[in-house]
Formats: structure tokens, sequence, C-alpha cells
């Protein structure tokens, strides 16, 4: 059909429907930005929170792997023990 035989008979001009056509491509426009702003919006603290979290492990990571924790291995044998502890030529520990 001819758009002149659509104007005459629904009364509606053609330069009509393309305002309508065009304002709805603005509204899926309008909605597609707001989505990436939010999404924006909410990459940021994500990125900070994984950075923190990152940064965390690493020291964690890093104090738990450094030398002359509370674990460390005492230098002569008996040496964390009160009192006094001789060592034997043999290895043994007697206290005296």
């Amino acid at each position: 059909m001819s758009p002149v035989f659509i104007q005459l008979v629904v009364g509606i001009p053609e330069r009509m429907d393309k305002l309508t056509r065009l304002r709805h491509a603005q509204r899926r426009i309008v909605k597609v930005q707001r989505r990436l702003w939010l999404a924006e919006v909410l990459m940021w603290p994500t990125v900070f929170a994984a950075g923190v979290s990152s940064v965390g492990g690493l020291v964690w990571f890093l104090r738990r792997r450094s030398a002359g924790g509370r674990h460390e291995m005492p230098d002569t044998p008996g040496a964390h023990e009160d009192g006094n502890v001789h060592v034997e030529p043999d290895g043994q520990l007697t206290r005296p």
C-alpha cells in the first residue's frame, strides 16, 4: 500500500510514524546508557574490594612465610626450656 493511501485511511501522516520510531529508538538508547552507567558505578567498589583483599592476602602469605615466626626452631637443643639443661656428647639432654 502506498503511504498516501495509509494517510487517507488512517488519518495519520507518515512523518508521525517516523517520529514514533525515533522516540522508541531514543528510549532504547537511554535504557542501554542507564544500564552501562549502573554497571560502571557498581564495578569500581568491586575493583576496590578485590584489590584490598588481594593485598591483604599477599601480606598474610608473606608474613606467614617470613623467618622468625613463632614456630621457629630453637638454635640449640633445650633453648626453649626453663632451667639448666646439659647436652651430653651423644646428644642426650640431662638436667643437673
